[in-house]
């Protein structure tokens, strides 16, 4: 099974679930994902096209579906028929020996609803977890949109396995959990589909129901139970169950303030602070503005995403200066060298790409490779463009390494290759740029976006604290030794 982002798109179009997770590059970036997720739904159908021909069905009057690790478009999973026992079927989805999604087909005709189309709306419902209380509830009109037939001639195996009707309920399952309930901040756990015998010869107008069974605010875990009806009639009934996602607190000016007392010890200073716009990265910049800084800030998007940063800089008595470009490349550190009037005092490297579970595997040594040499690159390209320029003002450079360096995470092989590949260079570099001071730091779990899932953020530790430490070492500074400084936290 292979999807293209031009899948997700077709997908969003016939099923009405425009989630920003599935359809707009920007937002998923922001996420743990780092870029668009496949609807779950989508990767069920894509599933049951490949199985088609292997499995005797004459339609079906049901569905479980079990999603165990998110897909996403260019990778090639594995798909089987896991097993065929009476009236169920089931067959999954692998990423090598990872399982990502399961499905259980229950085999029997429910019958072919005619129904109207409708034109669903394209914003997903932005709920609070207040509102998420048992029996809250929302209701509308569904039907699938224009593209329903595409979609039909993408996967026509799939579509004959199912038929017609049933393909439209599985859409209705996606288009409730993306963009009703919980809508924006949906990631799909699973869901149970059960149809209802009720042929029709005239098009019906469906409507919905979807409720709040039960919701566990501690990991966000959303239970929704939904109805599908028209002429009086109900047609489907589902029971989703959903993460809702939190977004992560920016860094705290405030709590900077409290652990790093505002100070000019880098008045007249300039640092440059590669992936400053989020996380760790933030911090570090609010915590080099609190001392007077200047700093200039790398990351992609554009200079309007860190007008926030940039206020709070301000706030705490440093300048805070859009760098906007991809740092792999040697056109973004020309950019900052000149904002810097070639003279550096610091250089970070707080950047990495997201980090997915992989494991070293035929299916996944590609992205492994791909992972080491895209976080490689933040750091290499930044220390090959910007280190004359720290030299020349007798400066310092900090990479930000990991405590996975010593404690190696089972599914982070890439990761913990890379994070090696990266202090294996801030070696060569301190022996070969005597006239600059070198620091390694390697911090735990911290609560970034990075780790904003439920088992990721139990635990996780704020990103203030670290950065204030960091600064409050990187402002005094010390003849360069020749090799790096491991700083402790």
């Amino acid at each position: 099974m292979l999807l293209t982002p031009a899948d997700l798109t077709l997908f969003a179009e016939a099923s009405g679930d425009h989630n920003p997770l599935h359809t707009s590059a920007e937002y998923a970036r922001r996420t743990p994902f780092g870029k668009p997720v496949a609807h779950g739904v989508l990767a069920a159908v894509a599933a049951l096209d490949e199985i088609a021909g292997a499995v005797d069905a004459d339609g079906i009057h049901g569905a479980d579906v079990e999603f165990r690790q998110p897909t996403q478009p260019g990778i090639t999973y594995e798909t089987a028929v896991s097993q065929e026992v009476g009236d169920r079927i089931r067959v999954s989805v692998t990423d090598g020996g990872t399982p990502c999604l399961n499905i259980t087909l229950l085999r029997g005709s429910a019958g072919e609803t005619r129904y109207r189309p409708r034109t669903p709306r394209r914003e997903p419902r932005v709920v609070t977890t207040g509102e998420l209380v048992p029996g809250f509830s929302v209701t509308g009109a569904y039907g699938p949109g224009d593209a329903l037939d595409a979609l039909c001639e993408r996967w026509p195996a799939a579509a004959r396995l199912l038929g017609r009707f049933p393909l439209t309920c599985l859409l209705w399952c996606s288009f409730l959990a993306g963009m009703e309930l919980p809508g924006r901040d949906c990631l799909l756990n699973g869901f149970s589909l059960r149809l209802r015998p009720a042929t029709a010869t005239e098009p019906r107008e469906l409507g919905y129901t979807a409720e709040v069974a039960d919701f566990d605010p501690r990991f966000g875990l959303l239970t929704t139970e939904g109805r599908l009806h028209g002429g009086g009639t109900t047609v489907a009934e589902t029971t989703l169950e959903t993460l809702v996602r939190r977004p992560v607190p920016a860094p705290s000016a405030e709590r900077i303030l409290e652990l790093l007392p505002r100070s000019d010890r880098l008045r007249g200073h300039v640092s440059a602070v590669v992936g400053g716009s989020r996380g760790l990265g933030a911090a570090l910049v609010l915590a080099l503005a609190s001392q007077g800084g200047r700093v200039l800030v790398g990351h992609r998007g554009t200079p309007g995403d860190l007008a926030e940063l940039a206020a709070l800089g301000a706030e705490l008595g440093g300048e805070v200066v859009s760098c906007p470009g991809d740092a792999t490349g040697a056109r973004w550190a020309q950019d900052v060298a000149h904002a810097a009037d070639h003279a550096l005092d610091l250089l970070v490297c707080s950047a990495a790409p997201p980090i997915r579970p992989l494991r070293l595997d035929p299916a996944g040594l590609g992205r492994v490779q791909e992972f080491v040499a895209d976080a490689f690159a933040l750091v290499s390209a930044p220390m090959a463009g910007l280190l004359d320029a720290v030299d020349k003002a007798g400066g310092r450079c900090l990479v930000v390494s990991s405590s996975a360096i010593t404690a190696p995470p089972a599914d982070w092989p890439h990761y913990v290759a890379a994070k090696h590949a990266v202090e294996g260079l801030t070696h060569w570099a301190a022996a070969q740029h005597p006239a600059t001071e070198f620091f390694v730091t390697r911090p735990g779990m911290l609560l970034t976006e990075q780790m904003n899932t439920p088992a990721g953020r139990d635990g996780a530790a704020a990103t203030e604290p670290v950065a204030a430490a960091l600064v409050r070492r990187l402002a005094d500074a010390t003849p360069a030794t020749g090799r790096p400084e491991l700083l402790a936290l």
